[in-house]
């Protein structure tokens, strides 16, 4: 099996040549980079298996970053590890609501950071084998979604709208149900609004699992 590679942003350069260098001393291959465009530009051709993304970047935001990218199916299986030199409860929050895997404070104990590290890339190498098989698996703490073996991170809302219809499969949901179960101000919500969630969530993880049944509404099926 290959090296695990990871991919550094840096918001402080000393910090980081300090940290590139202790994981590639780990046997990690590890590509450091100072922004956000250089970050887009390396993922492509680096194809890390995780990012280490700072909150506090200058251009936008980790978090904003990792929602980002945490959207995109070609990169929804890459690991992210938020750092902040902040230690405030709703970083935290904002960040895991954003799809990040963990959540670390800077400055870095490395030892620490290589096991949170360690422990995250080697959960999907053990991934159960049963879990190709499974339809559809919702991971209620990560807003996490794995679809045939595929693991997606949705906005809040396309998440609570798919959790919805997976609590009853089969069964039918209307729109006029599904607003009142997910919006608090349902009566506000526009017509083709739900609409235009689902088509989002089939875009993300295919259209095969939900069901429109015209003239009433959606239905998520599983054999």
């Amino acid at each position: 099996m290959g090296k695990h590679r990871i991919l550094l942003v840096h918001n402080n350069k000393q910090e980081f040549r300090s940290l590139k260098d202790f994981l590639g001393a780990e046997d990690f291959e590890v590509v450091a980079v100072a922004d956000e465009v250089a970050l887009k530009e390396n993922m492509g051709d680096f194809n890390p298996d995780l990012i280490m993304l700072p909150v506090e970047l200058s251009a936008k935001s980790g978090i904003e970053l990792c929602e980002e990218i945490k959207q995109k199916q070609d990169y929804s299986e890459i690991f992210i590890v938020l750092l902040s030199q902040k230690k405030e409860d709703h970083n935290i929050i904002a960040g895991l609501e954003s799809g990040a895997d963990d959540f670390l404070f800077q400055p870095v104990h490395e030892r620490v950071l290589l096991g949170r590290l360690r422990a995250l890339l080697k959960r999907r190498q053990n991934k159960p084998a049963h879990q190709e098989e499974t339809a559809l698996i919702i991971d209620q703490d990560r807003y996490l979604i794995i679809a045939k073996g595929v693991e997606y991170y949705l906005p809040k809302k396309e998440f609570e709208i798919l959790s919805l219809l997976n609590s009853r499969p089969n069964k039918v949901f209307s729109r006029d149900e599904i607003k009142n179960a997910i919006w608090d101000n349902f009566e506000k919500v526009r017509g083709r609004t739900v609409d235009v969630h689902i088509r989002k969530i089939r875009e993300k993880i295919g259209a095969g699992l939900i069901t429109t049944v015209k003239g009433v509404g959606y239905r998520l099926e599983l054999n």
